[in-house]
């Protein structure tokens, strides 16, 4: 009789540890820029969230969730037809680096401003999301940190402390110490070794950078959507954040004053390489001397004729190596050359037979290479991307060309030095081994 007491209530207190144990799991909701690159970093820090039994769900438009689950994701989400207006910013953004990729050197910022205004305007009136949203009874909002976006003052109308999500450390944000003779501003494309020229340049895009509005208007947002709220400026509504996780390492980056609140945690959407589907991994099998894969982002759905010329005469000069290419809206293939609309890009990073990435250097994209131990060729076009490709230059894990002034035979050329040098790979694989040795992964650190 006495035994029957004793596991009864070693049961019951197993039984209220459990409880406990639930009773402490938060409810995430994310606001985010309709965009694969800004949404699957933080998918990656909500499946590591899950393993502590917290629950996340996404704010999404229509397309883009569609667009998720056509793909096979599964995620907690909540569609908000407001944010289909979403697609006036990411449409602007791609106007910029087709613009770039023409020979333009303009910067329709006006327009960008008052398409986020109008995206912001759309969500921020949304009664029936707001509705949803507040009876959900959330815990914490994670908030991508794009520019102009307003997700914070949402946060704000719906009481939640927020986390804020972003792909670049911001000095203005935190108040740390910038120096701009050896610290490169944002989208500068310098090092850290500027030359007198550069360093004024840099000086300048600084100073722009200070003196930028925080949302897409120069009037307080927060008084106009949230009135029924203690009033602060747009600014103070930023600063409030609880704490910062940067998609950014030192692995592709250099020293700087980091606040005690921002977490680094480059290659948040990097993992190990799942199996190949069988009509791209037949492709892959047959290249017996070395896979090269090729891919300017998903944002990117045209360039000019006369590059694409270029890139294609290139590879098939090289018929020792196999391609494969993300562009366009077909599959195709064509001697060494397997065009596609979308690949599997971490996958193929992680195959043994790639020797190479030739990329436009978005930000998880080199922190897949980065992790999987591929050299590159950089082609930048805007925004981030010239300085993602100075510093894959500055640390040797490839090279960079100009996407407006290449030759074939450059590119050849290039394409042997990066595969057969062994200083390219010995770079970014010792990288790659400082990368992996950490004790925790970058999704571990976030959560």
């Amino acid at each position: 009789m006495m035994y029957g007491w004793k596991t009864f209530f070693i049961v019951l207190t197993l039984g209220f540890l459990i409880h406990l144990y639930n009773v402490d799991c938060k409810r995430y909701v994310v606001f985010v820029a309709q965009s694969r690159s800004h949404i699957s970093p933080i998918m990656a820090i909500a499946r590591e969230l899950e393993k502590y039994n917290h629950s996340t769900t996404f704010v999404l438009s229509t397309s883009m969730d569609k667009e998720l689950r056509y793909q096979g994701i599964s995620i907690n989400s909540v569609v908000a037809k407001s944010l289909d207006k979403a697609s006036i910013v990411h449409d602007v953004v791609q106007v910029i680096l087709e613009m770039n990729m023409n020979g333009s050197k303009s910067f329709p910022l006006l327009q960008l401003l008052q398409n986020a205004y109008d995206h912001c305007h759309s969500f921020l009136t949304d009664d029936t999301l707001i509705e949803i949203l507040a009876a959900t009874k959330f815990d914490y909002a994670i908030v991508d940190y794009a520019p102009f976006l307003c997700y914070e003052i949402l946060a704000y109308k719906l009481s939640l402390p927020f986390i804020l999500s972003s792909a670049h450390y911001d000095q203005n944000l935190h108040r740390t110490p910038f120096n701009p003779s050896y610290m490169p501003a944002f989208w500068s494309g310098f090092t850290d070794k500027m030359t007198f020229w550069e360093r004024m340049i840099n000086t300048a895009l600084y100073t722009i950078q200070l003196i930028k509005p925080t949302m897409p208007s120069f009037g307080n947002l927060v008084a106009k959507y949230v009135p029924e709220k203690p009033l602060m400026s747009n600014s103070e509504l930023t600063n409030s954040y609880l704490i910062h996780i940067v998609d950014g390492d030192i692995l592709m980056d250099y020293p700087i004053p980091i606040a005690s609140n921002a977490i680094l945690c480059g290659g948040l959407a990097a993992g190990p390489a799942k199996s190949l589907i069988s009509r791209i991994e037949s492709f892959v099998e047959n290249s017996e001397n070395g896979l090269v894969i090729v891919s300017f982002g998903s944002i990117i759905k045209s360039c000019p004729e006369i590059i694409m010329n270029k890139l294609i005469s290139a590879f098939q000069k090289m018929k020792h190596f196999n391609f494969i290419f993300r562009y366009g809206d077909y599959e195709k293939e064509f001697g060494n050359i397997l065009q596609l609309p979308w690949l599997p890009q971490n996958d193929l990073l992680g195959h043994v037979k790639t020797k190479l990435f030739i990329t436009h250097c978005g930000k998880s994209s080199v922190f897949e290479a980065l992790y999987h131990g591929v050299p590159m060729i950089a082609f930048p076009i805007a925004l981030d991307q010239k300085t993602n490709a100075a510093v894959i230059k500055d640390k040797a894990y490839g090279i960079s060309m100009d996407i407006l002034d290449f030759s074939v035979k450059e590119l050849v050329k290039n394409i042997n030095e990066v595969v057969h040098n062994s200083t390219f790979m010995f770079s970014i694989k010792n990288a790659s081994e400082i990368f992996h040795s950490r004790p925790q992964t970058p999704t571990q650190r976030a959560a």
